[in-house]
């Protein structure tokens, strides 16, 4: 069952909100709530200009009218200006400071925990919501000063009639409720919602459209999309028909009190203890607050519905600012490593499982050696891989490097220090030497450098099948892009990863799974070769995961993994000596090669 409230309080996301509008443009957010408040007024009063007419004062309610009218019109138009031009500038701002918080999260923890996914995939749905939180917080001001400007008048004809706006109490806080049913229905639907832009995706990618031809699977993809949207509607129509009856039961309410103050003042008139003009002033401000509880209840609505936006962008902000807090300015990493990097006790659980991804490993990775790391899949592999990447925090224990806590150096520090090639590599569709050069962005615009990374990644037979060579678009979807196979891809991401010619810690994650044997046995002779040079310059560590044995007996260091464990630690001969899982996998696969 989802929570029914939002992840963080909304007066905390309003006052993030106008946060936002300040920094954007000060000048403006005074503006924006100083018109439109005079307008309020301005269209507050107007009845009080009305009832001066008929009780005989006509110079000045004609005045007062005409001003009232005039007022309101010019108000409007400067107000709705400058607070369009203030909503366009803080949500570019929200939208600038959303992207670097994406990008400055140190971990994965934002776009891998289910309870963080949730509420970023609602925000992302509720982005026409989340545009509305700085007219929304201006028209809540504006109409506290109908509120109050009305009620003053209504006391002026009677203390009695104060009473006809407690009638509309009850839709007012009735609102957070069917606010918090809107919330809800979100909350519910983004599962769903996820589940059918997937199905989408299958169809719109080519590995994905393949396969669905191949296996004639439109007629199934196409009921699961119409199910989901079915279970999508369902979940918004159940909320809305709540919210409906709430919002009717209120109104009804309401109704009755509007009644009852008209029927009280032309009953005080016709009895000689009110004038024609209070009659019609209490009309007109029964009217009023007719208006002013239909419309604040919309207002407080659309406000909280935006204000449970921003909550979601207070809530990311929140991981973002938890994730760094652990950092200490003084741990700092060496500039050449002479111990290396050491795992103590350290385990990892991913969010909600139910066992470890590793546990309580003990590993010392020294520096200077090329380390191999294999295992059955889903053993801990990449998630080791991860945790030495600053990817991941250990759940438990802890990763030194040269004695220095990696969980307390800034993940962006030590970032500068290491490269990394994945196999689930990243498709930047740039020009080449960008998609390259951006493994380390000080050289991008270095054609030769770019050079010098593909010729180590084993790509330059690539480079010169292009038509432009470094400037070739890659990317059908661009004009005159070029798309390339999945092997060439990779090519460009172990390309980039050997853009940093002196890290501390090379890491390579099945790097080479859609290349060939030979092709990868090739290049770990250019890693090993480059390895033995960076030992002397920084103590560099090389660590690869591959499930070719062929390559791995030649690294200084093999790690096995089995069952979330280090099983095995030792050279390809030792481990070969011992007979244990090393050798019986070794084998297997050699006996395949026969």
């Amino acid at each position: 069952m989802p929570e029914t409230r939002p992840p963080v309080s909304r007066y905390r996301a309003a006052r993030t909100m106008l946060s936002f509008a300040w920094a954007a443009d000060r000048r403006r957010t005074i503006l924006s709530f100083g018109l439109l408040g005079l307008e309020a007024l301005a269209g507050s009063v107007f009845a009080l200009w009305l009832k001066l007419l008929l009780d005989g004062q006509l110079g000045l309610g004609a005045v007062g009218m005409a001003a009232s009218i005039g007022g309101v019109a010019a108000l409007s138009y400067t107000g709705s200006r400058v607070q369009a031009t203030l909503q366009d500038r803080a949500k570019h701002l929200v939208q600038l400071r959303m992207l670097d918080l994406m990008g400055r999260t140190p971990t994965l923890e934002i776009h891998e925990d289910p309870r963080h996914l949730a509420q970023l995939e609602a925000f992302r749905l509720e982005g026409h919501a989340f545009a509305n939180v700085f007219p929304s917080l201006i028209q809540a001001f504006a109409t506290v000063v109908r509120i109050v400007t009305t009620s003053l008048l209504l006391v002026s004809v009677h203390p009695l009639l104060l009473a006809l706006p407690l009638f509309g109490a009850p839709m007012l806080l009735l609102s957070p409720m069917t606010s918090g049913l809107f919330y809800v229905g979100v909350l519910r639907a983004s599962v769903p919602q996820r589940r059918s832009e997937h199905l989408l995706e299958l169809t719109a990618t080519p590995g994905g459209a393949k396969e669905v031809r191949l296996f004639r699977l439109r007629a199934e993809l196409l009921a699961r999309f119409h199910a989901t949207h079915r279970e999508i509607r369902h979940i918004h129509h159940s909320m809305q028909v709540r919210a409906g009856l709430i919002g009717l039961a209120a109104r009804v309410l309401f109704l009755v009190g509007y009644v009852a103050a008209i029927a009280f003042v032309v009953d005080r008139a016709v009895r000689g203890e009110a004038t024609v003009g209070d009659a019609a002033l209490t009309a007109v401000l029964a009217g009023q607050v007719l208006g002013l509880v239909t419309g604040s209840a919309e207002v407080l609505q659309t406000g909280l519905k935006a204000l449970v936006a921003a909550s979601r962008w207070v809530y990311l902000h929140d991981v973002f600012t938890r994730a760094r807090e652990r950092i200490d300015p003084r741990a700092v990493v060496p500039s050449r490593l002479t111990e290396g990097i050491r795992f103590e006790g350290v385990s990892y659980r991913y969010p909600l499982a139910g066992s470890d991804a590793l546990h309580e490993v003990d590993l010392l990775l020294p520096a200077g050696a090329t380390v191999a790391v294999v295992g059955d899949n889903g053993a801990g592999k990449s998630t080791l891989v991860k945790l030495l990447a600053g990817m991941y925090l250990p759940t438990s224990g802890r990763l030194t490097v040269d004695g220095v806590d990696l969980a307390e150096v800034d993940p962006d520090h030590w970032r500068l220090r290491l490269s990394a090639g994945f196999q689930d590599h990243a498709r930047f569709e740039f020009v080449v030497r960008e998609t390259v050069g951006i493994g380390d962005l000080p050289s991008v615009d270095d054609a030769d450098t770019v050079a010098g990374a593909l010729g180590r990644a084993g790509a330059v037979d690539l480079l010169q099948s292009l038509p432009d060579g470094l400037n070739t678009q890659l990317g059908t979807a661009w004009d005159g892009g070029v798309d390339l196979s999945g092997g060439q891809w990779q090519k460009l991401a172990l390309a980039r990863a050997m853009m940093r010619t002196s890290p501390l810690l090379l890491l390579l994650d099945e790097p080479t799974a859609a290349l060939d044997a030979d092709t990868e046995h090739q290049l770990f002779d250019h890693w090993t070769a480059a390895a033995r040079q960076l030992q002397q310059s920084t103590g560099a560590i090389t660590l690869l995961v591959s499930h070719r044995f062929s390559t791995v007996r030649m690294a200084d260091l093999i790690v096995v993994v089995d069952s979330s464990r280090v099983v095995e630690v030792g050279t390809h001969a030792e481990l070969m000596a011992r007979g244990g899982l090393y050798a019986e996998l070794f084998e297997l696969q050699a006996r395949s090669y026969r």
